[in-house]
C-alpha cells in the first residue's frame, strides 16, 4: 500500500504520508516536540503511514521542504520508514504502555505490556473481575497472564465456574488479532483504569509504607503538612496508614488473630513504656499463659534500647496491615474511628 506509493521515485506524498515522512526526516527531537501536540488518534494514523513507508527517494523529500536539502545531502539519498523507526518517533512523547498498543494495532499483534499489567495488578480486584466475566473470557485472559497468577485465581474462583474455564483453556483455539485486541481495550478499561490513576495508587502506597515506619510524632506531623496543602491525598493516606497505638481501635476478634502471629517476645519489647491503655488490650487478646509470661517480663523493669522496641511494634503495625490485606481481618473499623 504505502510501501508501493513512496517506491514511485518522484510521487509528491500527501497527507499523513507527508507528515510521517517529514517526522523520520528531522532530528528526533524535533519530531517529539511536534508529536507532542497530536491527539491518539492522529498518532495512530501517523504511525501506521510511517512503519509502512518503505524507502523514499531523496527528490521526493526534497519536494517536501527546501530548508532540509543540506541535511538530505550529508545524510545520504534516501529515507527508509520502517515499524522500528516510526516507534522511535513516540518515544518520549507519550507513555510506554500507550506505544506498545499503537504499535500492536499497527503491527497487528498482542499488547504485551497490557499483559504484564494485568499480570502485575492487585490480586483482588483481578479475581473479582475475572470472576463476573463470560467464561470464554476469562480462559483468554488467565491462558495469556503469568501461570502463577493463573493458578491462584483459578483456586479461589466458584468450582463451576472455574471447571467451565479450564475446559475451554484446555480446547482453546488460534484468537484473531482483531478480538485479542478488543479484549485488551477491555481489561484496560475495566481493570486497569487509566495509568494515571494506577500510577497515583501506587505512589501513595509507598507513600504510606514510609510513614509507617516513622515515629508517631513525626508521621502526624507529615499529615498535618499534608491535610493542609492536598486535603483529598491526605485522607487517601489515612486509610492506608495503621500505627502500633492504633490497636486500641481493633475489635476484639482482629486482637486475637494478630497476636496469635507475633511471638511473645516481640509483644514484651513492644509494650516496654506503651500507654496504659494499649497495654491493657494487648495483654486482654494474649491466652492465659502468654500473659502471665509476658507481665512477668514487663514487671522486671528492664529497658531495652528503644530503637528495638520501636523495631518492634512497626514488625506488629506491619503484620496487621499484612492481615488486613489477606482479608483476615478488617480495619474499616479502624480507620473510620480514625477519621472522627
Amino acid at each position: 500500500m504505502t510501501n508501493l506509493i513512496a517506491a514511485e521515485a518522484g510521487r509528491m506524498l500527501n497527507g499523513p504520508e507527508k507528515v510521517a515522512a517529514l517526522l523520520l526526516t528531522v532530528d528526533k527531537d524535533v519530531a517529539q516536540r511536534v508529536l507532542k501536540h497530536f491527539d491518539q488518534s492522529e498518532l495512530r494514523q501517523i504511525t501506521k503511514f510511517a512503519a509502512g513507508l518503505g524507502a523514499v527517494p531523496a527528490s521526493t523529500i526534497e519536494t517536501l521542504i527546501d530548508d532540509f536539502t543540506s541535511r538530505l545531502e550529508s545524510g545520504g539519498s534516501e529515507l527508509r520508514g520502517t515499524a522500528g523507526e516510526a516507534e522511535k518517533l513516540l518515544s518520549g512523547v507519550i507513555p510506554p504502555e500507550q506505544i506498545a498498543e499503537i504499535m500492536s494495532d499497527v503491527l497487528g499483534s498482542s499488547n504485551s505490556a497490557v499483559w504484564d499489567r494485568v499480570s502485575a495488578a492487585p490480586e483482588a480486584a483481578f479475581i473479582g473481575y475475572i470472576s463476573k466475566e463470560h467464561p470464554q473470557t476469562a480462559a483468554l485472559t488467565l491462558s495469556r497472564i503469568d501461570p502463577a497468577r493463573a493458578a491462584k485465581a483459578l483456586s479461589v474462583l466458584p468450582g463451576e465456574f472455574r471447571d467451565d474455564v479450564m475446559r475451554r483453556m484446555l480446547s482453546s483455539k488460534a484468537v484473531a488479532d482483531e478480538a485479542l485486541r478488543l479484549l485488551e481495550t477491555t481489561l484496560q478499561e475495566g481493570l486497569l483504569k487509566s495509568s494515571e490513576f494506577a500510577a497515583s495508587a501506587a505512589k501513595n502506597a509507598k507513600l504510606a509504607a514510609i510513614i509507617n515506619k516513622m515515629e508517631r510524632e513525626h508521621a502526624e506531623g507529615v499529615l498535618r503538612s499534608l491535610s493542609e496543602r492536598r486535603p483529598r491525598d491526605a485522607e487517601a493516606l489515612k486509610g492506608m496508614l495503621f500505627n502500633f497505638e492504633d490497636i486500641t481501635r481493633l475489635n476484639v476478634r482482629a486482637r486475637m488473630i494478630l497476636f496469635d502471629a507475633i511471638p511473645a517476645d516481640r509483644v514484651i519489647l513492644a509494650l516496654r513504656g506503651a500507654e496504659t491503655d494499649v497495654r491493657d488490650v494487648v495483654l486482654a487478646a494474649l491466652s492465659a499463659r502468654t500473659r502471665r509470661m509476658v507481665e512477668a517480663e514487663l514487671s522486671s523493669g528492664a529497658t531495652p534500647p528503644r530503637r528495638d522496641i520501636m523495631e518492634a511494634r512497626r514488625v506488629i503495625a506491619d503484620t496487621v496491615l499484612k492481615l488486613a490485606e489477606q482479608g483476615k481481618i478488617d480495619l474499616s473499623g479502624a480507620a473510620e474511628e480514625a477519621a472522627e
